[in-house]
């Protein structure tokens, strides 16, 4: 049976990647944090220097770490493999307490040999499917398979561009699969929305941002990437204060 399901509460993961959005979630009340860089390449492999400071400011927090080496698809070569290992590694060193990943094949199926792999040395930290489950062909087998082999958890928008959108297929997943598998709704979650994902979906676990554009912070006059002259997001203490609130009982 999946941990979450033993626990009944509905909580609340907040992705953050960096120290001013984590103090934010965790002040918020945030259950959980899962830990990237690059959120708005979909989140990316933290440093082992970011997730070890966190570890040492927030002891009892949870902090389960995007194993993701690049942004794009998510059929990985032999090499990005072995760097994507040695980062789970490195990680556990540094204070992770469990890991997100997903590998798929060329044809849309569950990448059986990758997963297993960082099943395998994440051990015994509990690993979640991401959201590669949205891409993949088959959802269905695609989630039997992760089950099959070991992953405590998958977030998912319901193969749709929000959980919103996605919300039929985010309940037929909990419906069928809750006893096994916690199912974790995420992408656009926010507290406006989040009681009607709980009351239509019957997740217990939802995951979030909560983030807001810091203002007043200096732009430079040369990009140092296509994406570095963008805004800087960062998490609200209040977003994340509300979520609670609206989610229902803690």
């Amino acid at each position: 049976m999946a941990d979450g399901n033993a626990d009944r509460r509905i909580k609340l993961e907040i992705c953050i990647d960096n120290l001013e959005s984590a103090e934010n979630a965790v002040a918020g009340g945030a259950d959980r944090l899962e830990v990237c860089s690059s959120l708005p390449l979909g989140g990316l492999t933290p440093s082992v220097g970011f997730v070890s400071m966190l570890r040492y400011k927030y002891p009892d927090i949870p902090l389960y770490c995007m194993i993701r080496q690049r942004p794009g698809n998510f059929v990985y070569t032999e090499d990005e493999m072995t760097a994507n290992v040695e980062d789970v590694e490195w990680l556990k060193k540094a204070g992770a307490a469990g890991f997100v990943f997903g590998a798929l094949t060329t044809v849309g199926t569950l990448d059986r040999d990758a997963c297993e792999a960082i099943i395998e040395t994440a051990r015994p930290h509990p690993v979640t499917f991401h959201r590669a489950i949205d891409v993949a062909y088959d959802w269905r087998s695609c989630l039997e398979e992760a089950i099959e082999i070991g992953f405590k958890a998958v977030l998912t928008s319901g193969q749709e561009p929000s959980a919103l959108d996605g919300v039929h297929i985010i309940r037929e997943m909990q419906e069928l699969y809750k006893n096994k598998i916690d199912i974790i709704a995420g992408c656009g979650v926010n507290s406006s929305n989040v009681a009607n994902l709980v009351e239509w979906t019957k997740c217990h676990w939802y995951h979030a941002s909560a983030s807001v554009v810091k203002k007043n912070v200096p732009v430079n006059k040369v990009s140092m990437g296509k994406q570095d002259n963008q805004p800087m997001r960062v998490t609200s203490l209040d977003e994340v204060k509300m979520l609670k609130t609206t989610m229902g009982p803690a």
